[in-house]
């Protein structure tokens, strides 16, 4: 499939339509530009070690999609996503969500060059992608307390991700973070961090991704308060020393 365009078509609109979501030709037309230029890149920049056309729908594209469904569509919304690589959810999620304004956020130089070129490629608006650390970033103005919605996938475990997502939150704002079935744990380690930051778990969905037999869950977070100045600490200290 890797180079056939109508299987891999096919099988995006399958997988979309099990997921319920509507769809464009257009966006279908985006998604399979946005697999051959991952491909073709993924040589020079290493971005995900899932390159198969199949896994790539299921495990980058549909996984990232899985969350529109849970979401409330009213007026235009503010995105950051913490940790994108190569731009999943953030990047698959825009082509879904056009009105919504979206900053992918990476540590990685080389993966925040990958997404430029493949913004300027897609001819698309209202996103851009900055290199940076969400440590450093959640102390500037702009950045902090600014977002309706955080997402992070696979980034870090949830006590560490809360520090990371919650002061980019506005107040009564919610963070999607994806996770395994370890959620649970994760959450009850996250007590303090949840507390500390301002924040509460608004609920845990279990999501089915078509194709997929891992299990996957989204965690929802709401921030409930101001989170106090000095979070986030400094860049590598949530991880080395986490709430």
């Amino acid at each position: 499939m890797e180079n056939n365009k109508n299987e891999f078509i096919k099988q995006l609109k399958a997988g979309i339509e099990a997921l319920d979501i509507s769809y464009s030709s257009e966006q279908l037309e985006q998604l399979w530009e946005y697999y051959l230029f991952f491909i073709k890149e993924n040589k020079k920049y290493n971005l995900s070690t899932i390159t198969e056309a199949d896994a790539v729908i299921k495990k980058h594209f549909l996984d990232s999609l899985v969350i529109l469904k849970q979401l409330n569509f009213d007026g235009r919304k503010r995105w950051l996503d913490i940790g994108t690589g190569a731009g999943f959810p953030g990047m698959v999620l825009k082509l879904f969500l056009p009105g919504d304004s979206f900053y992918l956020l990476d540590s990685s130089a080389k993966k925040v060059n990958f997404l430029n070129q493949l913004i300027y490629k897609l001819g698309i608006k209202g996103i851009d992608a900055s290199h940076g650390r969400a440590e450093d970033l959640a102390q500037i103005d702009e950045w902090r307390a600014s977002y309706d919605y955080v997402c992070s996938r696979a980034v870090a475990s949830l006590n560490v991700l809360l520090e990371y997502a919650v002061p980019f939150l506005k107040v009564g704002a919610l963070a999607y973070l994806y996770k395994g079935p370890e959620y649970k744990a994760e959450i009850k380690e996250a007590e303090t961090a949840l507390k500390t930051l301002g924040a509460q778990i608004k609920e845990v969905i279990e999501l089915d991704v078509p194709g997929l037999e891992a299990e996957r869950y989204l965690v929802i977070v709401e921030k409930v308060s101001k989170t106090p100045v000095k979070f986030p600490r400094r860049a590598g200290i949530p991880k080395k020393r986490p709430l």
